[in-house]
């Protein structure tokens, strides 16, 4: 990718850059340049630095990368985004695909990248409450999905100790979500080994 590309879908939003178009000058090819070893494309550039700005700038001019995979783990921008926390990134491409077909029969906020995690997968194991509470609310079949290792996202919440992510899946997504975990385990496993102190009762009144 073009360093003078890379360095403006990599820039975070500031007062000083508010307003400002960010690819006015970018034609077919720089668009269709993509990262080396990973191969990110630059809408998953912008999805690390959480410029919503830029996303929403993108998005009218070239929405067909909004979903597009990279090479390396095949993570779209939105998992990126919940990785890394980008909340109001992560509200911006979800609404979006809800009133625009991308890709037809997919849903894009059920894409799983190579490892089968999904945005939600992505935003429980890195603690994002905020994100969680989102995904789930506009699509709670996320929480019955689990990934290669045969993880469901209450699975790794407790195996993270995140225990309030753990309760708000269980309160909202019962009895739909997975309890799945890794090597046969489940998501009982999960909270005796890893919540050692916690009040279990509060997990077994749901298992």
């Amino acid at each position: 990718m073009d360093p003078k590309i890379y360095k403006v879908a990599s820039k975070t939003p500031t007062s000083e850059n508010s307003g400002k178009k960010y690819f006015t000058d970018l034609d077919s090819k720089g668009v269709a340049q993509v990262t080396c070893g990973k191969g990110n494309t630059i809408f998953h550039v912008v999805a690390k630095s959480g410029n919503k700005q830029a996303a929403e700038e993108f998005l009218s001019t070239h929405p067909s990368l909004a979903y597009q995979t990279n090479y390396a783990k095949g993570d779209t921008p939105l998992h990126v985004a919940a990785r890394l926390g980008h909340l109001e990134f992560v509200t911006l491409l979800v609404n979006y695909a809800e009133t625009n077909s991308l890709e037809e029969g997919i849903n894009p906020v059920r894409k799983a990248n190579v490892e089968k995690n999904t945005a939600l997968h992505e935003a429980v194991k890195n603690g994002h409450i905020d994100i969680v509470r989102f995904l789930i609310e506009k699509d709670s079949v996320l929480a019955s999905l689990t990934n290669n290792a045969g993880e469901s996202p209450l699975f790794l919440a407790l195996d993270r100790k995140f225990s309030e992510i753990a309760l708000f899946i269980l309160e909202k997504t019962f009895p739909i979500c997975s309890f799945s975990g890794r090597n046969g385990m489940t998501v009982m496993h999960a909270a005796i080994i890893r919540n050692k102190n916690c009040k279990f009762s509060v997990y077994t009144g749901f298992i």
